[in-house]
C-alpha cells in the first residue's frame, strides 16, 4: 500500500513539473530573469539530495521483447512505418 502511495505522489510530482515547464514557455522573455532569481533564492533554502545513479539493467525483462526473434529487423520495420506515415502527412 505504501508503495502505491509513493508511486502516486511521484506521478503527481512529475505532472506538476511538466505543467510548470509548459507554463514557463508562456513567460515573456523579459520576465525570465525574475523567475530565475526566484528559483535560485528558493534553492538556497531547500536541501536537494544529490541524484543517485541507478542501473537500468533488466528494465525490459519479461516484457515480451525477448520473444522477438529478429529484434533489429522489427526496429527497422517500425522506423520505416513511422517515416512513411510522417512523409505521407499533408501540411
Amino acid at each position: 500500500m505504501l508503495e502505491k502511495i509513493s508511486e502516486y505522489i511521484m506521478n503527481t510530482a512529475a505532472i506538476k513539473r511538466m505543467n510548470i515547464v509548459q507554463e514557463l514557455s508562456l513567460i515573456p522573455e523579459n520576465s525570465l530573469d525574475i523567475i530565475k532569481n526566484y528559483l535560485d533564492t528558493m534553492l538556497t533554502y531547500v536541501k536537494v539530495p544529490a541524484p543517485k545513479n541507478e542501473s537500468l539493467k533488466g528494465i525490459w525483462k519479461n516484457t515480451g521483447l525477448e520473444n522477438i526473434s529478429d529484434f533489429e529487423h522489427e526496429i527497422r520495420t517500425v522506423r520505416q512505418e513511422l517515416q512513411d506515415s510522417i512523409l505521407a502527412r499533408q501540411v
